[in-house]
């Protein structure tokens, strides 16, 4: 991994390289966290994260989007957005991918994983992951 505060929020989190996908970009290898390292996370900080469809963006069988509101301690609320559509994603469960993205982007964000460059493997394009 890339940094040493990469490296030190791992071992916060008892991180290893299986809670890890790197994905070369060019000459660059960006790091994505798998779902076991933001579940993780989620656990040790206790972090609650709620979701509300967005329903103005919301087409079904087409497009899915959630307002993301995650809590952790005495942190103000962080808000995002989690969205998944039949162009940014192969499954047919979009509600649940959408969910995924919306909670791993928040979870990343809090804990500063996000500042070193990190993002939820559930973000990957599809063509990307036909790469790897």
């Amino acid at each position: 991994m890339k940094s040493e505060r990469l490296r030190e929020l791992s071992e916060i989190y008892g991180l290893v390289g299986s809670d890890f996908h790197l994905q070369k970009y060019g000459q660059k290898e960006v790091p994505f966290m798998l779902k076991s390292g933001i579940d993780k996370i989620q656990a040790i900080e206790k972090m609650e994260v709620d979701f509300e469809p967005i329903e103005a963006l919301c087409v079904p069988g087409e497009h899915v989007a959630l307002k993301v509101k995650a809590k952790w301690g005495e942190n103000p609320i962080y808000q995002t957005i989690g969205e998944a559509s039949k162009q940014n994603c192969r499954v047919s469960y979009l509600a649940c991918m959408a969910e995924k993205r919306g909670r791993g982007r928040a979870i990343l964000n809090l804990t500063g994983f996000a500042n070193e460059g990190v993002f939820s493997k559930d973000d990957m394009w599809q063509e990307d992951e036909q790469q790897s």
